[in-house]
């Protein structure tokens, strides 16, 4: 190895690092002490992954900070011990703490894109790494990180791009190829995948995964979501109130959680393969942790507490039939009671149940759409008018008809960039149409007076924290629509008006609500006024765009909770907009599933999740997490980004990552084959197939036909079927090795021409109703 520090023989084998007693404090100037993390104990084995869980504010972030003593100015480690290779970290001298980063332990923060530096390439931020922390030269140090490129999935020429012309995805392998740079055998992966789309998201955990079975590292990884953590983490411990809650092998924990606030946790996380379950709603918020816990930390929120709750501090105790699984809670012996009550939302104080006839859609259609289209146009450029060309517009929305019938929760999802919110707010004219027609009520949305309009149709916005006037309390952000759009209500009206609309979405009672400002409520509470804010005119149809992405999950079900209680009570007509295929289906009757701007799959929410029929909504449920690590789920079958939606592919927009891409006729493929072709393709147009590095690889360098020797046994895993397809092939890479690279684009887009790239496929209707377009169906 390279670097300057290296494990020990027996940290290589047995325990990476251990965590005694940690206790962190956070010093305040006028107002008491924080005691983020108390008393927190656990190990890493070699070669796992241990995963911290718990709501925001839990302490877990703090802690794996703490761990490499990056905590911040007024941080303090109060107690404890973190020992690696021998030394306990919290007692070593800054330098030395320095040497440990990177060589032993390295870092994936949760914001990528705040981690690099915006004026300097990504390339040479990692080459900054290896070389300040390892004994490689530049010209080492490149070839170490170029590999580390490939490793990862992406193209080592990007190492000279910028942070800005990355994805989120491609970003976060980036980092991830910066976090094994220098040969750690701990890297702490902080919230690794929350701002990636499902898709990327199980790519990443793909590649995580692999680098560990390869390297052998071990991991520390810090969550919310029990989806992940379940598939992901060999132990887990489960953090609240800067405590640990319970301990054990992830599948003790998710399979069989034994303390109360776990079994929230769990029993509030939507299961794609449970659609029926009632989401319990955790009630209450965190508590603060300026002093010493005289009681359990969850007793405030837990349905199960007691007088003996309120007065002791539950140990960490061993849970029935595992010794390893551990527990903080006083009743421990009484899990199984525990488990079947805390199943039951009444537990939690939430509705129970409900009467699902009365839940069941119209057959009048409150909102229409007809081949609704909205282009943004950027307008040209200097350039662009210099030389006569004309602006190419982003095709955010072509084309989509649909209709959402009273009573109907309707859902939209699909990725990133995929033209979702712009058909949200294209819907309630928060962007004008560019072509297509959308009805409410059966009139044409264009020629309904606005203020008619804003009665009629409400938005739920994603960022509660953005959405709200800072300025305004509650009473004045609830009785302002009813004063702008023309309602004829008094004053103390309107008071009484926002009163049961704000005790209709939870918070009760509303009077303590009313003269509080958006800073003093909590996250959920935030986006229970927003709620309340768009049902206050009782509009005919509601739109929420990602209502609950960015909340806890236990504050996300009471959201939910709320939705769907109020379609079930009042025929509620709402459609929901979410990259979440789970969320959607615990809530949807119907669902769309949209890739660039087009809807490919449209029908029953049960029927699309059990049986999609376009792959891209097969990758779609295949890549969402499931909270039981006993289940083996097999990653995504699509790989790369999704093109631009300013130039989408010929034909069906999909083709460029569809697993399930029709190949010629003339032609015999094993699966996956023609896939790989399709990519060599993609990736001669865009220059992205590296001749030269082949080349070193080659047995004789000189000879194009060993030059594409190499590249061939690079691209291709195993033999062709057909003969023919692999002479072509042979041809068109020995062709590249001379450099005749225009002559090899075209000999392949001659013989492999897809049917899916020459037409784009209709929305058919199938036997069950559903609409699909995929020329799998023509």
């Amino acid at each position: 190895m390279s670097s300057t520090t290296t494990p020990t023989a027996d940290e290589s084998q047995g325990t990476v690092l251990d965590v005694e007693d940690l206790s962190v404090t956070y010093r305040m100037d006028d107002e008491p002490d924080v005691n983020a993390v108390q008393n927190v104990s656990f190990s890493v084995e070699a070669g796992t992954t241990f995963g911290l869980v718990g709501e925001s504010g839990c302490g877990k972030t703090t802690a794996a900070r703490a761990l490499i003593g990056l905590l911040d100015e007024n941080g303090e480690i109060t107690g404890g011990s973190v020992r690696k290779g021998g030394r306990d970290l919290t007692a070593v001298s800054d330098a030395a703490l320095r040497d440990a980063r990177w060589n032993e332990i390295a870092t994936i923060p949760q914001n990528v894109m705040n981690a690099l530096n915006p004026v300097e390439t990504v390339g040479s931020q990692i080459l900054d790494v290896i070389q300040l922390h390892t004994d490689r030269d530049r010209e080492q140090a490149r070839e170490h990180a170029e590999g580390l490129f490939e490793q990862v999935g992406l193209i080592p020429d990007r190492m000279a791009d910028y942070p800005h012309e990355f994805s989120g995805g491609m970003l976060q392998r980036a980092v991830i190829a910066m976090a094994m740079s220098c040969d750690p055998d701990l890297i702490i992966a902080d919230e690794p995948t929350t701002a990636l789309d499902v898709v990327v998201q199980d790519e990443i955990l793909a590649e995580l995964d692999e680098l560990q079975r390869e390297m052998g590292v071990a991991m520390l990884v810090i969550s919310h979501d029990i989806g992940v953590m379940a598939e992901i983490c060999d132990d887990v411990g489960v953090m609240y109130g800067g405590e640990l809650m319970e301990v054990g092998s992830a599948t003790d924990v998710f399979t069989d959680p034994s303390n109360p606030y776990t079994l929230g946790l769990a029993n509030s996380f939507p299961d794609i393969t449970d659609p029926d379950r009632e989401l319990v709603d955790i009630p209450g918020t965190a508590p603060e942790l300026t002093g010493e816990h005289q009681g359990c930390p969850f007793v405030a929120r837990c349905p199960f507490a007691t007088d003996e709750c309120e007065q002791y501090h539950p140990d960490l105790t061993a849970a029935p039939g595992a010794p390893d699984h551990r527990s903080r809670c006083h009743f421990v012996d009484e899990v199984d009671r525990l488990r079947e009550e805390a199943a039951d939302p009444a537990t939690w104080g939430g509705a129970a149940g409900g009467d699902e006839a009365a839940a069941e859609p119209g057959d009048e259609a409150v909102l229409e759409a007809e081949a609704v289209r909205k282009y943004f146009d950027t307008g040209s450029g200097l350039l662009d008018s210099l030389l006569g060309r004309e602006s190419t517009p982003v095709k955010a929305v072509d084309g989509v008809s649909f209709d959402v019938n009273e009573g109907e929760i309707f859902g939209i999802v699909g990725e990133s960039g995929c033209g979702k919110s712009t058909l949200g707010r294209t819907l309630l004219n928060l962007h004008p149409a560019t072509d297509g027609t959308i009805s409410l009520n059966g009139e044409a949305i264009d020629e309904i007076p606005n203020e008619e309009f804003r009665r009629r149709a409400q938005m739920i916005f994603q960022d509660p924290f953005e959405s709200l006037n800072p300025r305004m309390t509650v009473q004045q952000t609830i009785t302002e629509p009813l004063a702008l759009l023309g309602e004829d209500l008094t004053y103390s009206e309107r008071i009484a008006v926002a009163e049961e609309t704000l005790a209709e979405v939870g918070l009760s009672p509303p009077e303590e609500y009313l003269q509080r400002f958006p800073d003093q409520l909590s996250g959920g509470e935030r986006q229970r006024v927003s709620i309340a804010r768009a049902l206050v005119v009782d509009p005919s149809f509601l739109l929420a765009d990602e209502p609950v992405s960015m909340l806890d999950v236990s504050i996300r079900a009471s959201v939910l909770n709320i939705l769907r209680r109020l379609r079930r009570e009042e025929g509620l007509t709402l459609s929901i907009i979410s990259h979440d295929l789970s969320l959607i289906r615990n809530v949807s009757d119907r669902t769309a599933v949209m890739y660039l701007g087009e809807f490919v799959e449209v029908g029953d929410t049960d029927r699309i999740v059990e049986d999609p029929k376009h792959p891209y909504t097969e990758a779609l449920v295949d890549s969402v997490p499931v909270p039981d690590p006993t289940v083996e789920r097999t990653p995504v079958d699509i790989s790369g980004e999704p093109p631009s939606p300013r130039d989408p592919p010929s034909g069906c927009r999909f083709h460029t990552r569809c697993p399930a891409v029709i190949p010629p006729e003339e032609f015999e493929f094993a699966d996956g084959r023609f896939r790989e072709l399709m990519d060599l393709r993609q990736d001669l147009d865009t220059d992205s197939v590296r001749v030269e590095r082949a080349r070193e690889q080659a047995e004789a360098p000189d000879d194009p036909e060993s030059v594409a020797a190499a590249i061939k046994q690079r691209r291709f895993d195993g033999a062709f079927v057909d003969a023919e397809a692999e002479a072509i092939v042979d041809e068109a890479l020995t062709t590249l090795a001379r450099g005749e690279k225009d002559a090899a684009v075209e000999r392949l887009a001659d013989a492999f021409t897809t049917p899916c790239e020459l037409e784009e496929p209709e929305l058919v209707e199938l036997e069950d109703g559903r609409q699909v377009s995929c020329h799998l169906y023509d």
